[in-house]
């Protein structure tokens, strides 16, 4: 019967696989957008069931996470700055899922069509938003090795 570490320890990097993956993967898409406009109808075709993954391994890495806390896992300065960190991924999450994307899904022009100035601005936030989420997970993924 595995033990309850090796439990979290397998929680952890699915987490980490499918948030990281998934959040690289959805800037990466986001970076094709800017390269090539007549990529966002694809971008928002798989924007929605990367999301979904990535808040699964998110899900995961957190409860993982609180699991380790619980079994007694040390507070140093380096996991209370991780988990700031991870708490500034939970606040930007909902801020580019629930305000910023449908703006971009809303403005974004037909096929053929040119971009609107205002679907140019949303999209230079979107990418801003997802480039610091994204950055946020590499951080903490660093520190987590390092430690």
């Amino acid at each position: 019967m595995p033990s309850i570490p090796s439990l979290l320890s397998l929680a952890h990097l699915l987490g980490l696989a499918l948030g990281v993956g998934c959040a690289t993967a959805k800037l990466r898409l986001l970076f094709k957008c800017k390269a090539d406009p007549a990529f966002v109808p694809a971008y928002i075709a798989a924007a929605r069931p990367l999301t979904q993954l990535l808040l699964s391994g998110f899900i995961l890495l957190t409860l993982s996470g609180v699991g380790w806390l619980l079994l007694g896992y040390q507070f140093t300065p380096l996991l209370v700055v991780k988990l700031a960190m991870v708490a500034a991924i939970w606040v930007l999450g909902p801020i580019i899922d629930n305000v910023i994307e449908p703006e971009f899904r809303k403005l974004a022009p037909r096929v053929g069509e040119p971009a609107s100035p205002a679907f140019i601005r949303i999209q230079h936030r979107y990418l801003l938003f997802e480039m610091v989420a994204t950055g946020l997970f590499y951080v903490i993924v660093v520190m987590w090795v390092l430690v």
